[in-house]
């Protein structure tokens, strides 16, 4: 069967990010890395929420004109009370009460307590309550006598004595002391009394905190990046490795340029994708969910307000990341064609120079390109329009907050100032988070559709899978077997093959049977099925049906990597890759030593480069080159003539001494002299390898064993040139051509 595959990209289902989900098993490799960027991730958003709790005793002391221990004393009152305290200084009044200790007791609001016992075991008082010198603490006497009525119920054992006003003893038995209210309360005893050099201290350990915070973020964003761009190198690895090893069919109805972008902005977009979910999506959660732990302790009405309007936004993140999927998608096909106009041009631009056609050119990309902006600037407007309407819709949610909150802090007096303002601040937080995580959606979505064609690549089946005898026999457990050294002969018996997509068959029961050391030469018109013929030889395809052999051996039952390593092959367009003109030529082997530069091995692989350079007759001109056979290469080998570059690849057939030789009209772009030489050692070559040569010149074939003449996928006629000079009619017309054409030039 011939090498097809189906590259219709299956209907995602299940997770609409199904295909980014899938590229983040490439971050696997790098978890430690992933692990510790979401370990710094947290502590970023613990030094944010501790900050902020900081700001909590300074906003005390700037509003209500309390002392930091008054109000952590405070504080720990009524979480072990559980009612409400009056937040002015210099009175201990209930302001509200909750289903608890205080209720239990019989405390109601309005009640005052104007003292308690002092608690055994509690750390010394920082308040002088028998000797205040307020002249120098600057601090009114009724403000100690509170905190420190306050300090006792804090460090209070289980059961207590509250001396209400009007009311006598009353005893309360106390919620225990929670474990953070005692570390605050330790830490409290060293925080000075006088308001300015107490805020002093706060902030010093807010400029602490703001430093660990600062170390945290740069160790998140730099591994989150750092394992982003590695795994995003695994997939451009694995995406250039399957392009590699794709069948050609598969290849050239894909494109090159297609390929390319999925190998460069693809990838690239992926990547983006990576950092996306490793950064602010893992990041901006956090921070949220910290403050959101915040906002619930100090007021949970305000916060589970905003939980009630969240689904609005998740509504509107959700429809405007499906625009946003659709129109990357489209940005990705047409960014596609773009670099395949682009590369076209540049390889063919003597063509274009020639034929005037930069006009053409010019607007053909310019048709392209004004497709390709219309998508970019409809993702822009997806985008742009996104961050308004979350914003305008966060606003509003905003707007509807302060409202009642203003309510709960003038009219129902559940939320004090301080509170407020810190509920407050930690909603912005959140809402940042929010309108972030809109744009992480966005490009999530950019990701997900740049995912989809990287895996419909890599979903491709390689050659070593399809077209194969190996795998349909017994229980297909059976491996490719090696083929071993031709020895006897190549036969090609009843050659069925029809390209994919194609309506008329490339070749019809083509049958040719060609002894070890035999050079036969391929004739025939254009489109005749030369080309295609060899190209089933070295299972660039497999025939629909009939069989190639190798010493009886069906190849499709051999590796290909044996099969190849048999044959060198020289094609009508000479490719040049980067690197020196010694690497062209020993083109697979290893130049570099670092260990040995000199070594025995090294030099003899440079002279068996030289030799094959001398047979190709390549090493004149290049010696003439600067640097010799170290003289670098452009991709595209605009440093040589086509004449040279011909003769460099036919050096490269020569170096690999493989046993068969195939010849694409190698010698199409070599002068006269050039062939004529090239012949003579092509010729010294027939006694070692068995050549297939196809050309249009008769001077290439005639020094063939056999020449095979070849007419719409069929072979018409074989022999030699006398023969078939006489008993076929298309040889004799395609020789007629070649003797006008040589009488013209």
């Amino acid at each position: 069967m011939s090498e097809q595959i189906e590259t219709k990209r299956p209907k995602a289902k299940g997770s609409k990010h199904r295909y980014f989900w899938r590229g983040c098993r490439y971050l696997w490799p790098y978890r430690a890395k992933v692990a510790i960027s979401i370990a710094a991730a947290f502590f970023v958003g613990l030094a944010l929420t501790g900050g902020l709790t900081t700001m909590l005793p300074i906003m005390q002391v700037l509003i209500n004109g309390d002392t930091m221990p008054e109000w952590m004393y405070r504080q720990t009152a009524q979480a072990r009370l559980k009612v409400k305290l009056v937040g002015d200084p210099g009175i201990v009044q209930v302001s509200q009460v909750s289903d608890g200790p205080g209720k239990r007791a019989g405390l109601h609001v309005g009640d005052e307590i104007i003292d308690a016992p002092t608690p055994a075991g509690a750390p010394p008082s920082p308040f002088p309550v028998e000797s205040i010198d307020t002249s120098r603490l600057e601090v009114n006497a009724a403000s100690y006598r509170a905190g420190e009525v306050m300090r006792r119920i804090a460090w209070a054992g289980s059961v207590v004595q509250l001396n209400i006003r009007g009311h006598g003893s009353v005893g309360v038995t106390m919620e225990p002391l929670k474990w953070y209210y005692a570390i605050g309360l330790r830490v409290i005893q060293h925080i000075p009394l006088r308001p300015v050099t107490a805020v002093a201290v706060i902030f010093a350990m807010l400029a602490c905190l703001t430093l660990v915070g600062s170390v945290m973020r740069f160790f998140q964003e730099h591994l989150s990046d750092k394992a982003a761009i590695l795994a995003a190198n695994d997939i451009r690895r694995r995406v250039y490795d399957r392009v590699l090893r794709i069948p050609l069919s598969s290849l050239s109805q894909q494109g090159a340029s297609d390929a390319t972008s999925r190998l460069i902005t693809d990838v690239d977009i992926l990547q983006d994708g990576f950092k996306t979910v490793l950064g602010q999506s893992i990041q901006e959660p956090i921070k949220a969910t910290m403050m959101f732990g915040l906002a619930l302790y100090l007021s949970w009405e305000l916060t589970l307000l905003i939980v009630l309007l969240i689904p609005l936004m998740a509504i509107m993140m959700r429809k405007f990341g499906k625009k946003m999927r659709r129109a990357s998608r489209a940005a990705l096909r047409s960014s596609s064609s773009l670099l395949g106009q682009i590369d076209g041009t540049l390889v063919g631009i003597r063509v274009v120079k020639g034929y005037n056609a930069e006009k053409f050119e010019r607007r053909r990309y310019t048709k392209i390109l004004d497709k390709l902006v219309d998508e970019l600037l409809r993702m822009s407007r997806v985008d742009a329009i996104s961050s308004p309407v979350m914003e305008s819709i966060i606003m509003l949610i905003a707007g509807l907050v302060v409202l009642v909150a203003a309510y709960m802090v003038t009219e129902k007096q559940t939320l004090t100032q301080p509170d407020f303002f810190t509920v407050m601040f930690a909603l912005a937080v959140i809402a940042d988070s929010l309108r972030k995580a809109s744009k992480v959606n966005n490009a999530l979505q950019k990701a997900n559709a740049a995912g989809a064609r990287i895996f419909e690549t890599l979903d491709m089946k390689p050659e070593r899978e399809i077209g194969s005898l190996v795998g349909t026999m017994n229980d297909g457990a059976i491996a490719p077997r090696k083929l071993p050294p031709l020895r006897s002969r190549i036969e090609f018996q009843d050659i069925f093959f029809t390209y994919p997509n194609a309506t008329s068959p490339a070749l019809c029961g083509v049958s040719l049977s060609v002894p070890k050391g035999q050079s036969v030469a391929i004739v025939g018109r254009n489109g005749s099925g030369k080309t295609t013929l060899l190209a089933l030889l070295e299972r660039f395809f497999d025939p629909d049906s009939g069989r190639i052999l190798i010493d009886g051996i069906d190849i499709r039952t051999a590796s290909r990597t044996s099969l190849r390593e048999q044959i060198s092959l020289v094609t009508q367009d000479s490719h040049i890759f980067p690197g020196t003109i010694a690497e062209n030529i020993a083109y697979g082997e290893s130049l570099t030593s670092p260990d040995e530069p000199d070594s025995p091995e090294r030099r003899a692989l440079f002279e068996r480069i030289e030799q094959a350079a001398r047979q190709a007759f390549a090493h004149d001109f290049i010696m003439e080159k600067p640097g010799g056979y170290n003289m670098q290469l452009g991709g595209l080998g605009s440093q040589v003539s086509g004449g040279q570059k011909q003769r460099l690849c036919i050096a490269r057939a020569i170096f690999h001494q493989s046993p068969i030789l195939i010849l694409d009209e190698a010698t199409s772009q070599v002068d006269a002299e050039s062939e004529h030489l090239i012949h003579q050692a092509i010729e010294q070559l027939m006694h070692e390898r068995t050549t297939f040569v196809i050309a249009h010149r008769f001077s290439t074939i005639l020094s063939a064993d056999t020449i095979v003449v070849m007419e719409r996928g069929k072979i018409v006629a074989q022999g030699k040139h006398e023969e078939l000079l006489n008993s076929s009619e298309v040889y004799q017309q395609l020789y007629e051509r070649q003797l006008i054409g040589a009488k013209w030039e």
